[in-house]
């Protein structure tokens, strides 16, 4: 069963009341950039671009005369009938003077480019080659979340680490760059930076997935895995967006930090790791056993692993014939282990669902809405209180 994404990115984890995805440190080499020294390159390079049906982000990618460039998602400015502005990092407020849509049917990809005027000077982003973002590759995702009440001038930017988890050929909208990484509402049309501060992609999906349960539901499960458009189809596409690539900086060159290696695992990390690869590409078999092994070597890899093992295991009874062991038993250890991860209380209620057990669906729904709005993750406390409602 394939994991398809919701198109719009919330706040997976991380929040008060709630865990993030399961942190991997990955060794650099002294060359490298650290995650300070990439967020002080992105930092200047990225926008908000704001409306009043809603707040994204952006990132500069080229500058003649006093026009910039930026380049966002679509659905950060899909509506034509509506005015936007561009908030640079220096608080400075921009009307756009133009946006071009490049997705004008649902097989485009999303991507959009915005213009605005400025005297000030501000850099323009260095763009990479994504191809080169393989299974393993450090990424970075930076832009400013729209969470806990927070809209326009009172965003702050944030930069999230992730690791690319699989690059399918073909997805929905050109989102063919997967990462798992710990992203907000808000950050749709930031930009996904190597580990040398080049982009590679644009971010702009997030938070669950899909599985069909036993009664041929289809529900969604939240997963913590992410998407971005790769910047090389936005490359494909520069004569509909009227710019030349004389006007892009651009750095080809291969990356100082390879790719983490899953191909002989030899620690719990590297295990973890694996295992969310091939929960991302539909095989929670393999996931399962990678996440076992992990935990048996360390233990302490709570709540994380018992999350996805139980997201695995959901995935995993939607297409075999057996019944697949229990996630209820999975989740209930993630929240154990931190009784303030509220997917892990959401995904188990859907679980309770499958099992026909409406009373301890609620409750966890009940529970799972809760820490959703201690959290500020506006959409999900929403989404768990229209579950309880269509229950009650």
């Amino acid at each position: 069963m394939n994991i398809n994404f919701s198109r719009y990115d919330t706040l997976s984890t991380l929040l008060a009341g709630t865990t993030a995805a399961l942190t991997i440190v990955i060794s650099q080499p002294a060359i490298a950039k650290t995650p300070q020294e990439v967020a002080s390159i992105a930092g200047p390079l990225t926008v908000q671009i704001n409306s009043s049906l809603g707040d994204g982000s952006g990132v500069i990618i080229a500058k003649t005369g006093k026009t910039y460039t930026v380049l966002t998602v679509n659905h950060v400015v899909e509506k034509a009938d509506v005015k936007y502005t561009v908030r640079t990092s220096k608080g400075k407020n921009y009307q756009a003077t133009s946006v071009t849509r490049l997705q004008t049917a649902e097989t485009d990809p999303d991507l959009a480019v915005v213009k605005f005027e400025s005297p000030e000077e501000y850099p323009v982003a260095t763009i990479a080659d994504s191809d080169r973002a393989v299974i393993g590759t450090q990424i970075f995702v930076y832009g400013y979340p729209a969470t806990g009440g927070l809209f326009g001038a009172e965003r702050e930017p944030e930069l999230s680490p992730g690791l690319v988890t699989s690059r399918p050929g073909n997805r929905p909208e050109g989102y063919t760059l997967r990462y798992q990484a710990v992203t907000w509402s808000g950050m749709s049309g930031g930009p996904v930076f190597d580990s040398e501060g080049r982009v590679i992609g644009l971010h702009g999906q997030g938070e669950f997935g899909f599985a069909q349960t036993s009664s041929g539901e289809v529900a969604p499960i939240k997963t913590g895995f992410n998407a971005a458009v790769p910047i090389n189809t936005f490359i494909a596409k520069l004569v509909a967006a009227g710019i030349n690539k004389s006007e892009l900086k651009v750095d080809n060159t291969p990356a100082t930090q390879g790719p983490v290696s899953t191909a002989n695992p030899q620690d719990a990390q590297a295990y973890y790791f694996r295992g969310l690869s091939r929960l991302d590409q539909d095989n929670p078999s393999g996931a399962i056993d990678d996440f076992t092994q992990a935990l048996k070597l360390k233990p302490n890899y709570t709540p994380e692993l018992h999350f996805n093992i139980g997201n695995a295991r959901t995935l995993l009874a939607s297409i075999e014939t057996t019944r697949a062991p229990s996630a209820i038993e999975a989740y209930t250890l993630a929240i154990e282990a931190n009784p303030g991860f509220a997917d892990a209380y959401y995904n188990r209620a859907l679980a309770y669902l499958d099992n026909k057990n409406q009373p301890k669906a609620i409750a966890d729904f009940q529970k799972a809405a809760e820490l959703y709005k201690q959290g500020g993750r506006t959409s999900a406390y929403q989404d768990a209180l229209n579950r309880i409602k269509q229950l009650q």
